[in-house]
């Protein structure tokens, strides 16, 4: 009996904040034993619609009220042509407070429309995640099996490869490491979930040894 496996290629950029962040390559795929591509198209149609239908639409926030400035009356004062007329401490005062004021205003609409767009981020996140689970789970329901496969990749502070590995639903796999000046570790070495990993400091020194067996971290 044949079976089939469709793959779906995801590839995610996370900890964006670092210099070097890791690589992450996330590949899913669902097979089902003597069953068609067609066979799978057929029940993916099915379960999409499914989807649809549990995730519903968005549950967006109300849109906040936004603060408008609105400048105090002027007065304006009557100069001859040619005379000029330095500001009083009065009218200082008052320009310092309104440039507070609207500096202050501004700030207050920036946070107001930065937490409604992330409301309306986590409304839509919501229903794509409903959306996804009911899909998965009719899959399943059908008789499918989902396996995800992933591939990390990470770097040190000045750009080196620190580690592959590669994880299976979750479990590790296998894993090779480096030292910070590109040497590769004698050491780290898992295959098929059994294995050990080294991490290293910025100095190269070791920092910690872990030990896995069928891909799960174990400790002594």
């Amino acid at each position: 009996m044949k079976t089939i496996l469709l793959s779906v290629l995801a590839f995610l950029l996370v900890g964006c904040v670092v210099k070097y962040p890791p690589r992450v390559e996330t590949e899913i795929t669902w097979s089902k034993e003597g069953f068609s591509q067609q066979d799978y198209y057929k029940d993916l149609l099915e379960a999409e619609k499914h989807g649809a239908e549990v995730a519903g639409e968005p549950v967006y926030p109300p849109r906040p009220i936004i603060p408008e400035y609105v400048a105090p009356p002027i007065v304006i004062k009557y100069n001859p042509k040619g005379k000029g007329e330095e500001k009083s401490e009065a009218e200082k005062e008052r320009e310092n407070q309104e440039f507070n004021e609207r500096s202050r205003i501004s700030r207050q609409r920036d946070q107001l429309t930065e937490d409604y767009n992330r409301r309306v981020a986590l409304a839509i996140q919501a229903v794509e995640e409903r959306r996804t689970g009911a899909i998965e789970s009719f899959l399943m329901s059908r008789g499918w099996t989902k396996t995800t496969k992933t591939l990390e990749v990470t770097y040190y502070a000045n750009g080196q490869r620190e580690s592959v590995k590669r994880f299976k639903n979750g479990k590790l796999i296998s894993a090779l490491s480096w030292k910070p000046d590109g040497v590769k570790c004698p050491v780290t070495k898992v295959e098929k979930g059994t294995g050990v990993v080294v991490v290293y400091g910025k100095e190269g020194t070791e920092r910690e040894r872990r030990s896995f067996k069928d891909g799960v971290e174990v400790f002594d």
